[in-house]
């Protein structure tokens, strides 16, 4: 019992350390990416309009929130599905899932309204301190209104949720969330290409899968650990989550891919051509690299899984925390991928 007490008391700090390393690897791989695709925030040449730090600020803003994000829907699974109690009242470490899942609803509100400001004023190409100004312009941009849309969705969650007691009134915040990943999914590729119906849709899919299935393993480091008897069956349930989430994930994203490709260079039959030759093709191609080495990871993560988790779980929970970190890498590049034309 001393034991047990002990590790949980010297476990927030582990969880501070390796989320601070998630971070840091999003950043860099963020940064890098742009860099790399010649995508980076410069000056616009411009007079009046919104200096470089201003730009820069919007691919963090979407970095943060997408962490934010992540670690809002993994508390939310944790708590409706993995820590899931018969009976419906939440547990001890289903309360903790929902406050943690609040505050990060929090933070992602925070990011989606500044995020928007940031929006308008690139996108109008004036002053942050001028945009009061052109406030009609400003809320007439779709991007601008899709991230205030979800701003006022995750500010609801995040008070809504607060002090849920119950798996089902958790369940219902998962659905706002779910909610709040649509508008800015929308709203992703320009306008009027003629594959954007479906790469869109296939990028709603996308988005959800990939924040349930990075959730969901974000879920299991933070709660399941809590206690070892009940892990296997936190692990259990996860993996039916991972593998739904992981399908949905692979095939989403290469429609999704495919269909901003063939609008790029005007077909499909343009799709391979474009891989090879657009900046956003060479990030995609980091991206999968980086997605498939996920997939193996998943795999090792399983097969070390059965013996190791009754027996200090030291291999098994390095192989997670690896896995947890390929997805940071992975999430920066989405990011960059995002800010790619």
């Amino acid at each position: 019992m001393t034991a047990t007490r002990a590790a949980r008391h010297r476990m927030p700090g582990r969880l501070v350390a390796g989320g601070v390393g998630a971070i840091v690897i999003a950043t860099v791989a963020l940064v890098v990416g742009l860099y790399a695709a010649d995508s980076e925030p410069r000056e616009l040449g411009g007079i009046g309009g919104p200096s470089v730090f201003v730009s820069w600020l919007l691919p963090f803003f979407r970095l943060i929130a997408t962490l934010a994000t992540v670690g809002c829907a993994g508390a939310l699974l944790s708590a409706v599905v993995l820590l899931r109690v018969e009976g419906g009242p939440l547990g001890v470490q289903g309360r903790r899932a929902v406050r943690d899942a609040s505050n990060s609803a929090v933070i992602w509100a925070v990011c989606a309204f500044a995020g928007a400001i940031v929006t308008a004023a690139i996108l109008l190409d004036t002053p942050v301190n001028l945009l009061r100004f052109r406030l009609d312009d400003a809320l007439g941009v779709p991007e601008v209104k899709s991230l205030l849309i979800t701003g006022i969705l995750v500010l609801a969650l995040a008070v809504g949720i607060r002090r849920v007691q119950t798996s089902s009134a958790a369940g219902l915040g998962v659905l706002v969330a779910i909610a709040a990943l649509v508008p800015t999914a929308v709203t992703a590729y320009p306008r009027n290409e003629s594959y954007v119906v479906l790469a869109g849709a296939a990028l709603v899919v996308h988005v959800i899968a990939a924040t349930t299935w990075i959730g969901g393993l974000a879920g299991l480091v933070r709660y399941g650990r809590a206690s070892r008897t009940g892990l296997p069956i936190v692990l259990e349930r996860f993996n039916q989550v991972a593998l739904i989430s992981s399908i949905a994930v692979l095939l989403s994203g290469l429609i999704s891919a495919a269909g901003r490709l063939a609008a790029m260079g005007g077909g499909w039959g343009s799709v391979l051509d474009a891989l090879t030759s657009d900046a956003y093709g060479a990030l995609l191609i980091a991206k999968i690299g980086a997605f498939l080495l996920l997939i193996i990871l998943a795999w090792l993560q399983r097969r070390r899984a059965v013996g190791d988790l009754l027996d200090g779980g030291t291999p098994f929970w390095q192989v997670v925390g690896t896995e947890l970190f390929v997805m940071a890498l992975t999430l920066g590049l989405s990011v960059a991928l995002s800010q790619t034309a």
